[in-house]
């Protein structure tokens, strides 16, 4: 297993804006000796998985192309989602949901409700409302980039009452933590908790919520932040992203 785990960490150890590396830039990304480091990627050079270019620079090779290719076209992240989402409903009891963002609205794609649970908070795929109050808002507003940010942030603003400035300090601190919360912000008597879903992209276009009625959420918070973190960082490794666990 830690043989498997050394191999996808090298993998992994590429981006988008490092396409190519050393052997010692590999060993500090793995956090491993270079002579092992030198083992691992031999054996994947050997393999036909890592390519050395002229100036003894590492990238990956064309054969993952071909499996990025055997992959599902139509797997989205409903699919991908629906039994982390299950589950996360049946340890909390409460609904779950994944939000996106369409123009200036959030938009429920999909929910899941248990039975077990009065006062359910219901929320329907295909509903839409404003990027203003509630969780699920302020996750997908505190991952935007400033270019997609700054149109919206004066509206934001002046229908939550709050300063600009003060709304861009409580989005720095979701981005630190890796979740946010709402008490009664988009509905008296009801609290959400939402987490980051990152894409292969490394960039976050979705979220994972849980709601329900206040008195339960604040009962069992600390609880649900963290299982609502987990479910997150469950998807988003499935989903391609980064699947570590922010601080806070």
């Amino acid at each position: 297993m830690r043989s498997v785990q050394r191999i996808l960490a090298v993998f992994e150890s590429f981006t988008a804006t490092k396409t190519s590396l050393t052997l010692q830039e590999i060993a500090d990304r793995i956090e491993l000796p270079k002579s092992t480091a030198f083992r691992i990627v031999r054996s994947l050079e050997q393999s036909g998985y890592l390519v050395r270019l002229a100036d003894q620079r590492y990238c990956l090779s064309f054969r993952f192309t071909r499996l990025a290719g055997l992959v599902k076209s139509t797997l989205d992240i409903r699919e991908i989602a629906r039994p982390v989402m299950t589950d996360l409903a049946e340890k909390t009891k409460e609904t779950v949901a994944i939000h996106t963002v369409v123009g200036r609205n959030r938009v429920c794609i999909d929910a899941v409700a248990t039975s077990a649970s009065p006062l359910r908070s219901v929320i329907q795929p295909g509903e839409q409302m404003p990027l203003q109050g509630g969780s699920a808002s302020k996750t997908l507003m505190a991952f935007m980039t400033k270019s997609e940010l700054s149109p919206i942030l004066p509206s934001v603003a002046r229908v939550t009452k709050r300063t600009q400035s003060d709304l861009l300090a409580e989005l720095a601190t979701i981005r630190q933590c890796g979740y946010a919360i709402s008490h009664g912000e988009r509905l008296l008597g009801l609290s959400a908790i939402s987490a980051p879903i990152w894409d292969i992209n490394e960039q976050v276009r979705y979220c994972i919520t849980v709601n329900g009625p206040s008195v339960r959420i604040q009962m069992h918070e600390k609880e649900f932040i963290k299982l609502a973190k987990q479910a997150a960082a469950e998807i988003s490794l499935q989903f391609g992203g980064k699947g570590e666990l922010a601080a806070g």
